[in-house]
């Protein structure tokens, strides 16, 4: 049942959102054909800009009824205080636990063939890089899934505000979003074997990112 009510209000809100962001963000989107390139159940690791990333990568994918539902690892923060997420795809991150117990709800979603997106940074990005988090590596070690590499490109700035500026700016148009999907790849393909040590998924992890920083229009 869930799931159903996931999907319903994912897929009703995909135009209008696309609409407002082409006409707010200058929305663009390249290199979705790698979509093609990887089964229908998949990861997206995705670099963390501001709070409408979530959104942003949801209308960045095609509108396909097989796209839907989308899953997102979400803070425990946001997933306690804001109900109405787990309606709209979000999944609890369980910040500070183990990586069997935070990763374990993703892994099940994709084994029941979903997809599901993760920000190997763990949070918005706000002047300093952050080190990816392992949890993206293990989930994807676990679930033996194509991992698609996203980047956001944007002059978003999330330590503002939700919209990431100011009212008059989004009137005026001065800011931007620019998607850019990247090739399938396996997480094998990072350090030649399936990451297993702490060690090998930070490693892996760190690849994985660099993988989204790579992304160049797919090709």
């Amino acid at each position: 049942m869930r799931r159903n009510v996931i999907k319903i209000i994912q897929l009703s809100a995909y135009w209008p959102f696309l609409l407002l962001f082409k006409i707010f963000f200058n929305f663009k989107v390249r290199g979705a054909d790698n979509l093609k390139k990887a089964d229908g159940s998949f990861l997206i690791a995705v670099n963390h800009v501001s709070y409408l990333d979530p959104v942003s990568v949801f209308i960045a994918l095609p509108f396909r009824f097989r796209y839907a539902p989308l899953y997102y690892m979400a803070s425990d923060y946001f997933y306690r205080v804001l109900f109405f997420y787990r309606f709209v795809g979000a999944v609890r991150a369980h910040e500070g636990k183990n990586l069997e117990l935070s990763g374990r709800p993703l892994i099940n979603l994709l084994a029941r063939g979903e997809r599901v997106v993760i920000f190997p940074e763990g949070a918005i990005k706000r002047g300093t890089k952050r080190r990816p988090r392992r949890g993206i590596s293990y989930v994807a070690a676990q679930s033996n899934k194509f991992i698609v590499p996203l980047k956001i490109e944007s002059n978003l700035d999330g330590s503002v505000n939700v919209a990431g500026g100011k009212v008059f700016d989004l009137l005026t148009g001065k800011h931007w979003i620019k998607m850019i999907f990247g090739k399938p790849f396996k997480i094998e393909e990072i350090i030649g074997k399936t990451p297993e040590t702490l060690s090998e998924l930070r490693k892996a992890s760190e690849g994985v990112f660099k993988r989204i920083e790579a992304a160049n229009d797919g090709r």
